[in-house]
């Protein structure tokens, strides 16, 4: 059992990942196993950049989830959101909140879907 802010917790329905200060996914909700396609025995001691990428690159900010992991595995008191997605799958953009659980330290990620946002044309 591990424990967390109650304010990120997530339910039973969320998806969400458990990552080590290692980078290495120890643990995800079946939820996150239907949303990333994979299996929870498939991913433990995975490295969590093979399922799950920066979706904010043209925002000039890719290393925040990365950065926002390492931080939350460490203890950090307040949550991060960050915006990823499937490693494999484009056109698909999951906010991730990250945020500090344990024991043993590590960082809690949930995933939440963003609805499309329709194109804007510019002439």
């Amino acid at each position: 059992m591990l424990e967390t802010r109650t304010d990120i917790a997530p339910s039973h329905r969320d998806a969400f990942l458990v990552i080590d200060s290692s980078l290495l996914v120890q643990a995800m909700s079946w939820r996150a196993e239907t949303v990333l396609g994979v299996t929870e025995d498939s991913a433990v001691n995975r490295p969590v950049m093979q399922l799950l990428v920066p979706a904010d690159a043209e925002a000039g900010r890719p290393a925040r989830f990365a950065a926002a992991l390492v931080e939350a595995a460490a203890g950090a008191d307040e949550p991060v959101n960050a915006f990823v997605r499937p490693w494999n799958t484009f056109g698909v953009r999951l906010r991730a909140r990250v945020a500090s659980c344990g024991p043993p330290r590590a960082a809690l990620v949930v995933l939440e879907q963003q609805a499309a946002r329709p194109l804007r044309v510019v002439s």
